[in-house]
């Protein structure tokens, strides 16, 4: 496929390579332009490109932009034709957001990001950690490969995002509408817990919307508190042990 990426954070940069080593024609983009794209995040062939070319021409556009942001490419995805499908990875966190009110009151991120866009979207890679998307991904059929969860309204979309997920070295998992992609929101059972697909149909189900955001602030706490002070991160590892002892 031809995809578009518009960021080069940790997501993005493993998208790129991932989805170009797969043999898809990946155009990656950045709000600083292409000439500040690092070689390493084109080593699998992926080309930097400006924003407005990251959307042309495209079958997927992925955003892996802070979620803040979203309202910001809202006119560029304008121009995006109906049937390119959208994909957003971000994820909400109040203390870097400026406090949605519409989420603070239960509006499912992606539906907010949704209305913010004026056209469908699929979630999808926003329930993994970096770290975990950047090493730990298994070839299909691997007795232990992480499965992340796809939630989108239309099957064609969903079928497509899943198809990229299984690319990029996960098991994609049906997670149902977008309405109900709370439940692979920060603070969740599946969310940044690396389970298997055996494991995450009940991580979903058992989802908790009252009190997810609790949850998702204490982790929060505990690695500002653990890490804050000398501004390290977290390793892979210790993050899946703290949010699995928090979220599950």
């Amino acid at each position: 496929m031809k995809i578009g990426i518009l960021g080069t954070g940790n997501i993005g940069k493993t998208l790129t390579r991932r989805l170009s080593a797969a043999g898809h024609e990946v155009k990656v983009a950045n709000s600083r332009g292409p000439e500040t794209i690092e070689a390493d995040v084109l080593s699998s062939g992926g080309r930097a490109v400006t924003a407005a070319e990251a959307v042309v021409d495209v079958d997927a556009v992925i955003l892996s932009i802070p979620f803040d942001r979203i309202p910001q490419v809202a006119p560029l995805i304008a121009k995006v034709p109906a049937d390119t499908v959208v994909l957003d990875t971000s994820n909400y966190f109040p203390h870097r957001d400026n406090g949605i009110a519409a989420i603070e009151a239960g509006q499912a991120e992606s539906v907010w990001a949704a209305e913010q866009l004026g056209r469908p979207i699929v979630k999808a890679w926003n329930s993994i950690g970096s770290e975990s998307f950047a090493h730990r991904n298994k070839p299909a059929g691997s007795a232990d490969r992480i499965s992340l969860p796809v939630a989108a309204d239309s099957p064609r979309e969903r079928d497509l995002a899943m198809a990229l997920v299984e690319d990029t070295g996960f098991d994609a998992f049906d997670a149902g509408p977008l309405a109900e992609s709370w439940r692979q929101q920060p603070g969740t059972p599946a969310y940044c817990t690396d389970l298997t697909r055996q494991e995450l149909p009940d991580a979903l189900a058992t989802a908790d919307a009252a009190r997810s955001p609790k949850r998702r602030d204490l982790m929060l706490a505990v690695v500002q508190e653990r890490f804050g002070a000398d501004m390290r991160q977290p390793d892979a590892e210790y993050l899946v042990r703290l949010d699995r002892a928090i979220f599950m």
